[in-house]
């Protein structure tokens, strides 16, 4: 998605649905595009950040190991 193309969630929605098999209920569909938008707008928030060379990647978490410390 970029600056010119809106986001077509319910497009998004079923698409990927058909791809992996799910059946859809119609009832729900305004629920999962609403949220679907609501991820897209946090992911551009995100992907609007300036990143530097000095910007690292976080420490990759590993569900019950210590925190390096």
């Amino acid at each position: 998605m970029n600056d010119h193309t809106e986001f077509d969630a319910e497009g998004y929605a079923r698409g990927t649905a058909a791809l992996v098999g799910l059946a859809l209920d119609p009832r729900h569909l305004p629920g999962i595009t609403a949220n679907l938008r609501l991820a897209a707008r946090m992911a551009a928030a995100v992907q609007g950040l300036p990143l530097t060379p000095a910007d690292e990647p976080a420490p990759i978490f590993v569900a019950g190991r210590d925190a390096p410390g």
